[in-house]
């Protein structure tokens, strides 16, 4: 072979003459400068959040670099080699990365050379044959014949006299006469022994986790690890887009201008600031000038404490209502002040906010929905990441997924998780679900790749009583081995014993409790529902009375019947539905009337939603009538009725109807477990025996007491935080993927008549990504999607399949469903 490839590439264009993000000493030059380029951007800040000393910082710069040069050395193979030019469904003998490790662990001539480097290469080694998340005890040879490694090759050598004169390490590195042998010896003579020397290694790499046993020295390999994960993605997606667009920018140009030169001000978050407190007060007679806070307007002691909090971790434990949003805005400036002044400028904001159930809702509508200005959650990257270079399907499928079908998503979800997790590197103010962040535990794709940015950042994470156990012990295992980094938890009440587990991984845990007058405020009411006729009384009692009635269903098609059921009825009244079966600009609109119906004063309206109303609706409703759902979600709910009432300006409780699930929508489809339904009902049950109009205060305590079943499980909520890992349990020198959470059933795509329609292209002639995030829907997920189309990275719904009602003269429709066929 003339040169030895990292990536496949289009061989009747170029035939054998490989552009260069192709070729493996130019991909392995790419990762090299893209793991110094990432350190010098995010490192020092990352080791500080670390709780790990500067001093770490050449140790750490020195074996990610390592890590870089020894990612790829194993796709010198046979094997590889024929799978991206001739082969791509070829069955390799085993990983290309495992076989790095094999070479520079078990090759003496590798050993004997790298004993002259700085720092024991063990780290490098672990976060090399991990940089694809899959090698545990369960890797293992295939079942085919075996390869040769092209270690003689002027490319290999080419690649091996860099690396050393880069690491620092003196000695000549070794030499090659001829191809080694990989394989089992029955077929042959073999230098490296499978699945002997394998076994060997893993047994090798189970005695070092002795080596890890301290807290910053897992953080410091962990560290290694997941920026050496981000560099291969970057020097993929950098090289690629370099090669289509004819640009001289270099890896390094790209992190720099990502990570560095991209951030908040503070001037954007007073903006922030200003336009929610106008937006959230009654002052009409005076111009809205956004340059000052409104005449009048305090800011809530509550509000300053969370701000001027100085601990690391905070937690703002406050009802619906009570201004934690204002408050996290304040919180947020003060840590980018704090930035600023030690000189870093690429100071960003991640908002996190629970998913709901089992749907996948990424809330990148939130930032909108929320008064964020759209341009600080757009990213400002100057390269066009259209696509990544990618070995070939066999490579980078899921190897859990045997389905074809399985492996084509699995496919097409990575390849959008790399393109969307780099534009998040220049995006200064990021709304996400926590599962982006935390997802980072269980070295999930999304947060992985998006872990330099995240380091240069403050996090916000609301709901966290919305939290499963599995993602609260995510969140546990997170702020313990983040002591240093700007943590703000927002909840409206959490159980005590999740209190007492934070405050035994942060001692320094900061609380602060939300004003007592606005949480024993008496709100809500429960009543009674004996029957459908009952509740439709209750909507037309409150419609009479010029009320505002929010009616939220647990699925989006329950949603739909729902709003056309009370559109006939109730004909002469304004009626809606909002949930995230719309277009972007659609759901937008959608929710620009729905606030601004809720505002006007005395008119009558309904509105029909799905849990979408829970974090994203600031709205204050008379009548509340809800599907039962988990504790949490119905707390959300609640928090949307008598909103606006105050100790200085208090409003009679208004009724809720919690309605409960006949058994045909049991059977079908639902984002809650039965147990979470039980435990509602036990906690209603309580509620109504009070004998009293109810306060956020009182939703928290009984919530708190139907929860409060025993210590949280800390220790086993770290042995699942594979990314740092415990010696002897889990992670270390092992890197595969967990979860973190049940996946959802929803996927994004794109309407072919819009996209007929598209006048917003890019030179390539395609959709640029702002009209391509105008114009996605999300649906159900079916088999079928695979086989569309794409544009970009999203599918295109043929109209066979897709029926989308929207009207656009009156902003009237109940959004996208499967036709029946």
């Amino acid at each position: 072979m003339k040169r030895l490839l990292a990536k496949k590439y289009d061989r009747e264009k170029h035939g054998d003459s490989p552009p260069d993000y192709a070729l493996l000493t130019q991909h392995t030059f790419d990762v090299v400068a893209a793991c110094g380029a990432i350190a010098d951007a995010a490192g020092y800040t990352t080791l500080c959040n670390l709780g790990l000393d500067e001093g770490t910082f050449e140790e750490f710069q020195l074996l990610l670099r390592a890590n870089g040069w020894i990612q790829d050395l194993g796709k010198a193979n046979s094997h590889f080699q024929v799978m991206v030019t001739a082969q791509p469904q070829l069955t390799q003998l085993l990983r290309h990365e495992v076989i790095s490790g094999l070479l520079v662990w078990h090759d003496s001539r590798f050993r004997a050379w790298l004993t002259n480097f700085s720092y024991p290469i063990t780290a490098a080694v672990w976060g090399a044959m991990g940089h694809h998340r899959k090698f545990d005890e369960q890797t293992a040879p295939k079942q085919v014949s075996n390869a040769e490694i092209y270690v003689n090759h002027h490319d290999f050598s080419e690649i091996l006299t860099t690396m050393g004169k880069d690491l620092g390490v003196t000695a000549v590195p070794p030499t090659f006469a001829k191809a080694l042998a990989l394989g089992r010896p029955s077929g042959g003579l073999c230098d490296l022994r499978l699945p002997a020397n394998l076994d060997d290694l893993i047994d090798e790499f189970e005695d070092l986790e002795t080596d890890f046993e301290t807290v910053n020295s897992r953080r410091l390999l962990a560290s290694v690890k997941a920026f050496g994960v981000a560099a291969d993605v970057v020097a993929s997606a950098v090289a690629f887009a370099r090669y289509n667009s004819q640009t001289e920018s270099s890896v390094g140009d790209y992190v720099r201008e990502s990570l560095v030169e991209i951030g908040l001000t503070t001037a954007d978050l007073t903006s922030l600031i200003h336009k929610w407190a106008w937006d959230h007060i009654e002052c009409d007679s005076v111009p809205r000038d956004e340059s000052m806070l409104p005449p009048g307007f305090e800011v809530r002691a509550f509000q300053c404490q969370v701000a001027e909090s100085k601990s690391c971790v905070t937690l703002a434990r406050a009802g619906c209502g009570s201004g934690k949003s204002l408050a996290a805005y304040l919180w947020a400036r003060n840590w980018c002040e704090t930035s600023l002044d030690s000189g870093r400028s690429n100071f960003r904001l991640f908002f996190c906010l629970p998913t709901t159930g089992t749907a996948t809702e990424h809330f990148k509508e939130y930032a909108l929905e929320s008064g964020i200005d759209s341009s600080l959650t757009h990213s400002r990257s100057t390269i066009d990441l259209r696509t990544i270079a990618e070995t070939s399907p066999q490579e980078e499928k899921d190897e859990e997924n045997s389905a074809a079908a399985e492996a084509a998503c699995s496919l097409l979800n990575a390849e959008r998780d790399k393109i969307e997790s780099l534009n998040l590197w220049s995006t200064p103010l990021v709304v996400a679900t926590a599962d982006a962040i935390l997802g980072l535990m269980v070295n999930a794709r999304r947060a992985i790749y998006s872990f330099p940015a995240i380091m240069c950042g403050a996090l916000v994470f609301d709901e966290v009583h919305a939290f499963d156990d599995q993602m609260f012990g995510h969140l546990l295992a997170f702020v313990k081995n983040f002591p240093r980094l700007p943590i703000l938890l927002m909840t409206a009440s959490l159980p005590e014993q999740r209190r007492r587990a934070i405050m035994a991984v942060r001692p320094d845990l900061c609380i602060v409790p939300g004003p007592k007058e606005f949480e024993e405020l008496e709100r809500y009411e429960l009543i009674n529902e004996s029957g459908e006729e009952e509740i439709w009384r209750a909507v037309e009692e409150c419609l009479a009375d010029n009320g505002k009635v929010l009616w939220v269903r647990n699925q989006v098609e329950w949603a739909n019947r729902t709003y056309l059921q009370c559109r006939s009825r109730f004909s002469d009244t304004v009626t809606n539905v909002y949930h995230s079966r719309l277009r972007y600009k659609d759901r937008s609109r959608r929710h620009r009337q729905v606030i601004d119906c809720f505002k006007r004063s005395n008119n009558a309206l309904i509105l029909v939603a799905t849990q979408v109303a829970e974090m994203s609706l600031d709205l204050s409703a008379d009548l509340l009538i809800t599907d039962i759902a988990a504790i949490p979600a119905l707390i959300q709910r609640m928090g949307r009725l008598n909103r606006r009432s105050t100790p200085d300006k208090p409003i009679p409780p208004k009724p809720a109807m919690i309605r409960s699930l006949p058994e045909s929508e049991w059977a079908a489809e639902k984002p809650y477990h039965r147990s979470d339904i039980d435990a509602a009902e036990l906690w209603l049950r309580y509620l109504k025996g009070l004998g009293h109009p109810l306060s956020q205060r009182d939703l928290s305590d009984a919530f708190a007491r139907f929860c409060n079943d025993g210590e949280f499980d800390i220790a086993g909520a770290e042995e699942r935080a594979w990314f740092f890992g415990v010696a002897g349990k889990s992670g270390l020198w092992r890197t595969r993927p967990g979860m973190t959470r049940e996946e959802g059933y929803t996927v994004p795509v794109i309407l072919k008549t819009d996209l007929e329609q598209c006048d917003e292209r890019n030179r390539y002639g395609e959709p640029t990504s702002d009209w391509l995030r105008k114009h996605e829907v999300s649906i159900p997920f079916r088999e079928s999607v695979l086989k569309w189309e794409s544009v970009g990275t999203v599918r295109i719904a043929p109209p066979d399949f897709i029926e989308y009602d929207y009207d656009e003269a009156t902003g009237e429709g109940t959004g996208a469903k499967w036709k029946s066929r």
